[in-house]
């Protein structure tokens, strides 16, 4: 994981060259270019330390751990109205004519953010880190040496800094880049992005540096090769979720064409370079890698010998806490009562007593299963995490086997994404009433920890499984494993009988979306038909398909998602597993998953200022990367410039998340050196530094409630200058304890990423290259 103490996500700080420093004040941390005109100059007032030791009565627990906080603060805090004045500083050289003579700057632009808070209830003690951005009256000059000089009435603790300028060394925060790197045979897109937004001084202007060179730098070899020109790329404006993602225009630095490999630094005639990225054939490999441990660290049932330990408590019954139970209800969405319930009814504890079963039975094997995000429910809106999970080994034909991603189960072989989502499906299996009917899932616990509630059972849920069962019997087909093909193929089979029919109307709000009891009999029969043969499936899977024609919608806000039970039909067809007996419908299924990819993918990554290709219905929470019709199109596909178009809008979606954005940061914890950190997710008093890894924020910046807990705004209003002038995708805080800011789900900011990384992966070469 990055270290804790990489502020802001900055890449590494400069050493800062004091020549008069002062016992106290603001401490100075950065002082770097952002081109030849202007520098950034980068301050904390203060900075929060969190305990992570792994003892007190938090430890291990997850998301919560209040308590030990440490408010450094650098006092006196800088002084923002002299800091913002031109002759606070001056600019110094003794290699470049221009400045042998001190210099001031012709303008100074800020941009200030709360950058930590202890758990001080009402009101947290925070901490604030400012970025000042000088405008200067001349161009530096390349390969030449400067010294800033700061007056003490900034209050700054350190008089002077030295940075250099150097296009092939200066990282510029105006270049974003994907810094995990690029798979050098996608010839359909490899790029940067050019715009800077200086705070208060608004956007950049780079339109003088249209057809300014383009620069790969080898840092191993150091040579140059020039790869492209600057060019414009759009306005600034709406953005996925209508925001205004970047508030700058944008111009684009594409390299598509170079097919090299190594350890590489983008670097723009005038400006500087990107960070060190790596140009591999399997470049994604550690990101599909840690998205399965990400899914890892959210299973409920592990022991404490892991590396990272694995959040705490087990809710094992009878085993952890000692005297924890579960009791079966026939309360759940299905029952009159729910919809008069207030809230998150999952959470609710003492209403869910009421509806014990007589006799008030257990469920002793209620346990497994992964949390969302913070809580400990587990409820059918989630299943979803199972499905892209094994959507991109399916799609794949099994192409991305590796079993030593670092789970549990690495070495068994079998694949670890298989592992991982069968924890989940052998957790839904175990959920069953007294006739074996299939439960909603579990609330969750009270406060003492020694209780939870099941769910009634619904013919639903038997469609829930038998999709679920079905999916995986399918993979382990592919996998080689006929025992546990078998096995599964069995189960969804059971399900499939219980369900008897019923449960098909009933509609549940799974994943991101509703899902009807009709939309996961037509999935259970699309993969029972691949795994048995049986033609009763697959004129089932053709009754319930929504795909009339060859513009039908796969996936609407009221009529459902099919976008997995297409996929296993087209796959069918693709591998010739089965004979086929309805092509009228293969051949528009074919046809709309492709409309659906163009449209919702496709064409707004043609539109949008960041180049983002995820779907606007699911773009309430910024970081989530939905793209499952052009995974799917592009995996049935069999024309060469149809598979390159939607191969660009796959990969431009994966760059953004992985360090193309505003941010210049990796919008995952745990992986890379510029990935967000202390974030309201688990992993934080357990003795390791650092939270989990694999865990995407959700990046909200509208209030769910009021405090530095349910409000962004708290967090925005401390910040300079006004939040309706950042650009939305800066709306991310360092703020363990704000969930509504960065809290984060698997089956919302997850499983689409899982897919898209995932099916990335699989087009290129395995790890190690075998």
């Amino acid at each position: 994981m990055g270290s804790r103490r990489n502020t802001g996500g900055f890449a590494a700080m400069l050493l800062i060259a004091g020549v008069c420093a002062s016992a106290s004040g603001a401490r100075l941390v950065d002082v770097r270019t952002v081109d030849e005109q202007h520098v950034m100059v980068h301050w904390l007032d203060g900075e929060v330390e969190y305990r992570d030791d792994g003892e007190g009565p938090g430890a291990f627990g997850g998301h919560e751990n209040p308590g030990g906080e440490t408010v450094k603060r650098h006092e006196p805090a800088l002084d923002t109205t002299t800091a913002l004045e031109p002759g606070s500083y001056t600019i110094s050289s003794q290699d470049d004519g221009n400045y042998a003579a001190p210099t001031r700057p012709t303008d100074v632009y800020r941009k200030s953010k709360v950058n930590g808070t202890d758990h001080a209830w009402p009101e947290a003690n925070y901490t604030l880190e400012h970025t000042i951005f000088l405008r200067l009256p001349r161009r530096l000059q390349q390969g030449k040496n400067y010294t800033l000089t700061i007056a003490p009435q900034t209050n700054s603790d350190t008089a002077s800094a030295d940075f250099g300028f150097d296009i092939f060394s200066s990282v510029s925060e105006a270049i974003h880049v994907n810094i995990i790197g690029y798979n050098p045979d996608h010839t359909a897109v490899k790029s940067a992005d050019l715009y800077m937004w200086l705070g208060d001084g608004g956007a950049r202007d780079y339109s003088d540096y249209v057809g300014r060179k383009v620069i790969l730098y080898d840092v191993d070899s150091q040579q140059q090769h020039e790869v492209g020109q600057v060019t414009f790329w759009r306005p600034q404006g709406p953005d996925l979720g209508k925001w205004n993602l970047t508030r700058s225009d944008v111009w684009n630095c594409d390299f598509s064409d170079f097919t090299g490999t190594g350890r590489f630094r983008l670097a723009v005639d005038g400006i500087g370079c990107s960070p060190e990225f790596t140009l591999s054939p399997n470049v994604y490999y550690e990101p599909f890698r840690t998205s399965v441990r990400g899914f890892f660290y959210m299973r409920i049932g592990m022991g404490m010998d892991y590396y990272p330990p694995p959040r705490q408590p087990r809710f094992i019954p009878d085993v952890d806490p000692p005297g924890f139970k579960v009791y079966r209800t026939t309360f759940g969405p299905h029952h009159l009562d729910w919809r008069r319930a207030r809230g998150d009814v999952w959470d609710r504890k003492r209403e869910w007593v009421q509806y014990r079963e007589p006799g008030e039975p257990t469920n002793p094997d209620a346990w497994g299963g992964h949390s969302d995000a913070a809580d400990w429910d587990r409820h059918a809106g989630h299943v979803s995490i199972i499905w892209d999970m094994l959507l991109p080994y399916f799609l794949s034909n099994g192409k991305i086997g590796d079993d030593d991603l670092g789970i549990a189960e690495s070495g068994n072989g079998i694949p670890d994404i298989i592992d991982e989502a069968l924890y989940e499906v052998d957790f839904w299996l175990r959920l069953r009433d007294g006739d074996g009917n299939y439960s909603f899932g579990l609330n969750n616990p009270g406060r003492d920890n020694l209780t939870m509630h099941q769910a009634g059972a619904h013919p639903y849920m038997a469609w829930v499984n038998a999709a679920n069962c079905a999916m995986v019997a399918d993979c382990f087909r592919i996998a080689g494993r006929p025992d546990l093909m078998a096995k599964y193929r069995d189960a969804a089979v059971e399900a499939w009988t219980r369900a008897n029919g019923g449960g098909l109307d009933f509609a549940y709000g799974i994943g991101n979306g509703r899902m009807r009891g009709h939309d996961l009999k037509m999935m259970a029969a699309a993969f029972l038909y691949n795994v048995t043969g049986d033609r009763a499936y697959e004129d089932a899977m053709a009754e319930e398909s929504v795909v009339t024609g060859p513009t039908s919608e796969l996936e609407t806000r009221r009529g459902g998602c099919q976008y997995w039970g297409t996929a296993a039909y087209l796959m069918c067809a693709e591998n010739e597993w089965q004979p086929l007996h309805h092509p009228e419908l293969l051949g528009n299924m074919r046809a709309s998953v492709l409309n659906d990819a163009m449209q919702k993918n496709v064409a707004p990554s043609e539109q949008r200022p960041s180049r983002r290709s995820s779907d606007e219905a699911h773009g309430w929470f910024q970081a989530t990367e939905m793209v499952h019709p052009l995974c799917i199109a592009h995996a049935v596909s069999n024309y060469a410039a149809e598979r390159e178009t939607l191969l660009k809008a796959m990969l431009l979606e994966a760059d953004y998340g992985l360090g193309r954005n505003t941010m210049n940061m990796v919008h995952m914890t745990g992986l890379g050196s510029r990935c967000v950190q202390d974030i309201f997710t688990s992993g934080r008093n357990d003795g390791v530094p650092g939270v989990h890894p694999g865990h995407t924020p959700y990046m909200n910046a509208d209030a769910w409630g009021r405090g530095y807990k349910a409000d962004p705004q708290w967090y925005a209003e401390k910040g300079y200058p006004v939040w309706d002038q950042w650009p939305h995708a800066e709306a991310l805080w360092r703020a363990r304890y704000c969930y509504a800011n960065n809290e984060f789900t698997p089956q919302q900011t997850m499983r689409g990423k899982m897919l898209l990384l995932g099916y990335l992966y699989s087009l290129g070469e395995p790890h190690g290259g075998e």
